[in-house]
């Protein structure tokens, strides 16, 4: 009988999701689990401990991998496989697997853990920048960053592919496209790896960004991806996106993720059309509720709040009459 409170304890599955573990896991992915335990294992250790052929453990092993619920190293002829945890796996469960049919305040709960567990993995980080302080390592969406800068990434990278967006599909908070996370050489080639994302071309993977813009979504990657080396790139919401809603969380605006831009509002040259208030995320810009004649027409008021902004690009690109420009402000 499968002993599902040793596997709770042991793949660290929070109490908010148990009661479902069994649509999230079958039987035989929890005993492969429990004979690991902390162990580092081959296929013929674990067939053995399972009284399991070895083509079958082998098959449920890699079904494992590619769910994200055991890591594997070695070379082929001599494979070892550890279990990672429920944090790791969830990653494959919402993006890939029957996540909405979890009930939505279920959904909820488990979401709101999940960022919680997020903060705890980057809060050390983020308090060493907000100390001023390097950090040995990028932190995940390092920096806001503009169109083309994204797209020089791309332009670097030889393995490109493209995966649904784990932060809106964990929150649902807005409606905008999912299928947007493009992940670049390494993590393309681990994607690859386990069996799931979609390659895309450069000139494909310029059209998602390009795309994703349009749809208002910001972009992040790391800004120091030449000397780091490339990673991902995000396009985010601020009501989805976990580094945003924990930098909201920490106070760590500015620093992470980092801003290196801000706009510069003309107001002069302003047609008050109010593209910018619509593509803002952090209501930078704004209708102060002042009505203005144009053409004839009573037209809203354009406002802006420069305290507000993260230098995220989205207005500029549908400013019609150039009002709105990028000031670069990293030094």
């Amino acid at each position: 009988m499968t002993d599902w409170g040793a596997f709770y304890e042991q793949f660290g599955v929070w109490s908010v999701a148990q009661p479902f573990a069994d649509v999230m896991f079958e039987e035989q992915e929890v005993e492969l689990v429990l004979a690991l335990g902390e162990r580092v294992l081959t296929a013929d250790r674990i067939a053995a401990i399972l009284g399991m052929e070895l083509g079958v453990t082998r098959e449920l092993a890699d079904r494992c991998y590619r769910r994200l619920i055991v890591d594997k190293e070695g070379k082929e002829s001599d494979i070892m496989y550890r279990v990672t945890d429920f944090y790791t796996f969830l990653d494959y469960f919402i993006k890939y697997e029957d996540w909405n049919g979890i009930p939505i305040n279920d959904r909820r709960a488990i979401d709101r853990k999940y960022l919680e567990e997020f903060i705890a993995r980057v809060e050390e980080g983020v308090a060493l920048k907000m100390d001023g302080k390097t950090t040995p390592n990028a932190l995940p969406n390092d920096s806001a960053m503009l169109l083309h800068e994204v797209e020089a990434m791309i332009d670097a990278a030889t393995n490109i592919v493209v995966q649904p967006c784990n932060c809106r599909r964990s929150g649902q908070f807005c409606d905008r496209p999912v299928e947007t996370c493009i992940w670049l050489d390494e993590g393309a080639r681990a994607a690859l790896d386990r069996g799931y994302g979609r390659p895309l071309s450069k000139v494909e993977a310029k059209q998602l960004l390009r795309w994703a813009d349009k749809k208002g979504l910001m972009h992040t990657a790391d800004s120091e991806w030449q000397a780091r080396g490339l990673h991902a790139i995000c396009n985010c919401c601020a009501c989805d996106c976990y580094p945003f809603r924990a930098a909201d969380e920490l106070g760590s605006k500015g620093l992470w993720p980092k801003i290196r831009y801000l706009v510069e509002y003309n107001a002069a040259l302003c047609s008050q059309c109010g593209s910018c208030v619509k593509r803002c995320h952090f209501s930078a810009f704004y209708h102060d509720g002042s009505i203005v004649k144009l053409k004839g027409k009573d037209t809203k008021t354009v406002s802006f709040d420069p305290k507000k902004c993260w230098g995220c690009g989205l207005c500029t690109n549908t400013c019609p009459t150039e009002a709105l420009r990028m000031k670069h402000i990293d030094g």
